[in-house]
């Protein structure tokens, strides 16, 4: 595990387990320093993120402070010092510029030869990083980066196109099939650079202090020791594998006979997610919430005693909250009153289009707002017998905004959702409740999973695209499970409803076959549920349809739990790229993008085209049984039949839950 110093004519190498690191010459130094200017405009959290050509200086001259086989201390020009130490098996680099006017850092580092790249955080249309250069700043991701569509108006107004790289969640970190990973410990503005074959650069609008690297054998170790570092997530609740949770709403008796036609069709439903629990509003993007943390007892009359008897019937109750309050409710007099907001210079309350109407967000920074709004939460959320929550936003923290902290928008903002998360985390656990409630986030920055019981892929759009639509869900939760998340899941049916694009009933049934094989299903009326396919709206075809999928879903109740413990201990996730396991034919795999493990011993290949009766699929070198007609299969490529009902899924022959899998062909 040593570090080991190479010098030679005019520079040095550093080396780490037999991996060089570092390579610094007077021609190509590995450090460039200098001075950015900022220009970043924002609306409704989109945002472009753009500065002034940086002043950059290379750091030719070095000197050599300090050299061991465990740390090696090198100052470069006249102010910046660079220590590099082993701690426990990982190499820390830190950093410390005695230049208060420095706030830009350039990093090269030499790459390897037909090395994969992945990483970034959450990617919905993207496997590989080669070739690209991805910005990390959360953001609201919009819809439409096929340019046939665009986002929302708010697109149109800033003049441009959603961009591949526009994601929720964000990581600075990448790793690579070689078992090298990288993670920046700032939560400023950066950039991971993999254009040039012959190095990665890793761009920083600051002077990080900490920056891990690590090498390990393969990618399968580098995603398991990288999520030690960053912390796991806790377990889900045991309920979570026992039922649909149904998303439905419009007040407690549209609710009550939404379940019941539900059930009447044999589906079992382990929850209901009613996100109007306090109450709508009408919105030119459709119907929404209120944002006002309380019960509305107009929707769900006796709200505690309604909750109680659905669980007595076996049916848990989750509900809805986000970062904002909307102007007239008593909580935003509040907020507004005590200073709970994040504000602009002047005090002001700084006010942002969630679109796109105005709402303060609860400035996290200001230890008495967390206490506060933990307060509302667990009055008017916890204390009335909610099992959950999804918590939403989170992105949208304006970069021209001053924190309580002092702290400024630009270092902050993507900061914002790991404290949102382990607020939401903090009062769960604070009630003792922490085996019994489940919330889902789809923002989120490193650190944030270990206070998150699952990721939620965000607001897709209801339609086959790769790049918002159905497929992208499965790309996003691949991409999240490489970052160090494990539990992830989709709104089955998607959730975004825009001008011709809604939702069928052949999507909604591929989406609930896909999630079947996750470690969640649940279902989302959309943005706008009258225009679209519904579970509560009758149609028995679709009801048996997924009757028959969370049969399935249950029914792997052991193996989903069984993932779950392995995630908690080793780090893989639940759903994993093929290439993880069968390094060897990476070439092969890696054009599949789609198909994915589910477990070491499962291989799913989700329909992702609609009209399709027949699949193509590739097999890794193993032996494989298909699960519903038990014929095998010992590698390459085949087409496979895939009606509706019956997707493409395969287990390993010589699986320990060969057993289980196989009593699914009777369900």
């Amino acid at each position: 595990m040593a570090i080991t110093l190479v010098k030679q004519d005019s520079g040095f190498k550093i080396e780490f387990k037999g991996r060089t690191i570092l390579e610094h010459t007077s021609e190509t130094p590995c450090v460039l320093t200098g001075v950015g200017r900022p220009a970043v405009e924002s609306l409704s959290g989109f945002f472009k993120v753009k500065e002034a050509l940086p002043d950059l200086k290379g750091q030719v001259s070095f000197d050599i402070v300090g050299a061991g086989d465990r740390e090696v201390v090198i100052k470069f020009g006249s102010s910046l010092m660079m220590s590099l130490t082993e701690e426990a098996g990982r190499l820390e680099i830190r950093l410390n510029s005695d230049n208060p006017e420095e706030d830009r850092l350039l990093l090269r580092m030499p790459s390897v030869l037909n090395e994969r790249i992945y990483g970034g955080g959450e990617q919905y249309s993207r496997k590989t990083l080669n070739g690209k250069k991805l910005p990390i700043w959360i953001s609201e991701p919009g819809v439409g980066r096929r340019k046939d569509l665009f986002s929302t108006v708010v697109a149109v107004r800033m003049g441009h196109f959603p961009k591949w790289y526009n994601t929720y969640y964000t990581q600075p970190t990448f790793l690579t099939s070689k078992g090298l990973y990288f993670h920046s410990h700032s939560s400023a503005y950066s950039e991971l650079d993999f254009q040039k074959k012959e190095e990665y650069g890793l761009y920083f609008w600051d002077i990080p202090e900490r920056i891990t690297i690590g090498v390990e054998g393969d990618l399968a170790g580098a995603v398991s020791e990288l999520s030690a570092m960053l912390g796991r997530q806790p377990s889900p609740p045991d309920w979570i594998y026992d039922g649909f949770i149904l998303g439905v709403q419009g007040g407690a008796k549209i609710v009550k006979e939404k379940l019941a036609r539900v059930k009447s069709s044999g589906v079992k439903v382990a929850g209901l997610w009613c996100q109007d629990w306090e109450g709508r509003r009408k919105t030119s993007f459709g119907s929404q919430l209120k944002w006002a943390w309380e019960p509305d007892e107009t929707l769900y009359p006796d709200f505690k005693e309604y909750i109680a008897d659905l669980r007595e019937s076996g049916v848990r109750y989750l509900g809805y909250n986000n970062t904002f309050l909307t102007p007239g409710s008593r909580m935003w007099d509040e907020a507004v009153e005590k200073g709970y907001f994040i504000r602009r210079d002047d005090g002001s309350v700084y006010t942002v289009d969630v679109p796109f109407d105005p709402a303060g967000m609860v400035d996290f920074t200001n230890p008495e707002a967390v206490v506060w709004l933990k307060g509302i939460i667990r009055k008017n959320m916890i204390d009335t017998g909610l099992s959950g929550w999804m918590a939403d936003f989170g992105e949208m923290v304006p970069h021209d905004t001053k924190m309580f902290s002092g702290e400024s928008g630009l270092t902050y903002h993507n900061r914002y959702p790991v404290d949102w998360a382990k607020l939401n985390r903090e009062v769960i656990e604070e009630a003792g409740l922490e085996d019994e409630i489940f919330t889902f986030m789809r923002a989120g920055y490193a650190g944030g999973a270990k206070y998150n019981t699952s990721v939620w892929n965000g607001d897709q759009l209801v339609d086959w695209s790769k790049e918002d639509g159905l497929p992208s869900s499965i790309m996003g939760s691949l991409t999240l499970g490489l970052c160090g998340v494990g539990y992830t899941h989709s709104d089955v049916g998607g959730y975004t409803t825009l001008f011709w694009k809604k939702r069928s009933k052949e999507l909604l049934m591929r989406w609930a076959e896909y999630s079947a094989f996750t470690q969640t299903m649940r279902s989302h009326e959309g943005n706008r549920p009258e225009n679209n396919v519904q579970y509560g709206s009758g149609d028995q075809e679709t009801l048996i349809h997924l009757a028959r999928m969370v049969r399935i879903f249950t029914g792997l109740k052991p193996y989903h739990t069984a993932l779950s413990s392995e995630y908690r201990e080793k780090g893989l996730p639940a759903m994993r790229l093929m290439e993880m396991h069968y390094p060897d034919e990476i070439g092969v795999l890696e054009k599949y993008s789609y198909q994915y493990l589910y477990g070491r011993d499962l291989l799913v290949a989700p329909v992702i085209k609609p009209g399709k009766t027949k699949w193509k699929v590739c097999f890794p070198t193993d032996n494989w049984v298909h699960l519903w007609s038990g014929h095998e299969y010992s590698g390459g490529i085949a087409m496979v039949d895939a009606p509706l009902g019956k997707p493409p899924v395969f287990y390993r022959k010589k699986s320990e839950y060969r057993d289980l899998f196989s009593k699914l062909r009777e369900v």
